[in-house]
């Protein structure tokens, strides 16, 4: 609400002698400043507004008094902000804006081999051969279905990458909008944001083992986080990391060596293997075990028999890719190492 500033005329009141307007005005003169404040609602504010009489002149202010709004108020509101799914509204032209620029040879250029590839990629038609009005279609096919929108960044992720920096300009579009999906690792696809810290965590035991044991946690990260993730396969990936990291560790003679069989080899016998940590209350050796029976057991969908299996679940299958995580670490760090 604006306050405006009022000035009454030189002249006096309507039917006022100029010398009893000039006495009227020096009694205002002499009455300094008169200050009347009025508190009222507007909208959940409050108002303060004071009136100051000087020299004929009404002059009007506005301060709040505990005010709706405070400094760091945003901040404070988006920390507490729930990821978005799919595309909401105030991503869908930035978006866009980012699939044109990637479609784009130069500012004013479709690749037209980008565009034919891209359709391919979608299994989808694009008519005729401006690429202007391909590019529009394809907004308009977009909009139609906002995942679609994301199915189209997906593809030219897997195609195009890095992309000269256009990845990481996508994954900072992404932070900015608290999107639920993060720009994987390795430019080429879409994950499911997490935590900060926890994916660096995994990303260090992937790093650390190299080899088949990292390759095999990586697909299992990609299995659990990805846009559309894979249970099944994630909890199965899961395992195989941990079967070679800790195969150099556990009865290496064997060629055959599984999961189950590095649990049954080491409950047998478990004082032929040390942990880095010095038994206390708690076994270091009997604590892996245990969670190399959690990692094992868990997982339902790997035998049939008497019983019916069932698919893991998305939740169980990223529970068991940060308890492999924990154990490859243990495996490639020698942590865990025959006595």
């Amino acid at each position: 609400m604006l306050l405006a500033l009022v000035k009454e005329t030189e002249g006096g009141r309507g039917g006022e002698r100029p010398e009893a307007a000039c006495a009227r005005r020096a009694a205002r003169r002499r009455r300094a400043l008169i200050h009347k404040s009025q508190i009222r609602q507007n909208d959940g504010w409050r108002w303060v507004t004071c009136a100051t009489w000087v020299d004929g002149v009404v002059g009007a202010s506005a301060y709040a008094l505990g005010v709706a709004w405070r400094p760091g108020q945003r901040k404070a509101q988006r920390a507490l902000e729930d990821p978005y799914v799919d595309v909401p509204e105030h991503l869908r032209q930035p978006l866009w804006n980012w699939i044109d620029g990637s479609l784009r040879m130069a500012s004013d250029f479709y690749d037209a081999q980008r565009i034919e590839f891209l359709a391919v990629d979608l299994r989808t038609h694009l008519p005729g051969s401006s690429t202007v009005r391909q590019a529009t279609y394809l907004l308009g096919w977009c909009n139609e279905n906002k995942t679609r929108m994301l199915d189209v960044v997906e593809a030219l992720l897997e195609r195009h990458g890095w992309d000269s920096g256009r990845g990481p300009e996508l994954e900072d579009l992404l932070v900015r909008a608290n999107s639920a999906y993060a720009v994987s690792a390795n430019w080429d696809s879409l994950e499911e944001r997490v935590a900060p810290g926890v994916k660096e965590l995994v990303q260090e035991a992937i790093d650390a083992s190299g080899g088949s044991a990292g390759d095999h946690l990586a697909n299992a990260w990609n299995e659990a986080y990805g846009r559309r993730p894979d249970p099944v396969k994630a909890y199965s990936e899961a395992i195989k990391a941990v079967e070679a990291a800790m195969a150099k560790h556990v009865s290496p003679q064997n060629g055959k060596q599984t999961l189950g069989t590095m649990i049954r080899d080491i409950a047998a016998k478990p004082v032929k293997w040390e942990f880095v940590i010095a038994d206390g209350s708690v076994s270091g050796v009997e604590t892996l075990l245990g969670m190399m029976r959690m990692l094992w057991d868990g997982q339902t969908s790997r035998h049939g028999g008497v019983n019916p299996t069932r698919d893991e679940t998305t939740d169980e299958s990223r529970a068991a890719v940060h308890l492999a995580a924990a154990l490859v670490q243990f495996g490639v760090s020698g942590a865990l190492k025959l006595a």
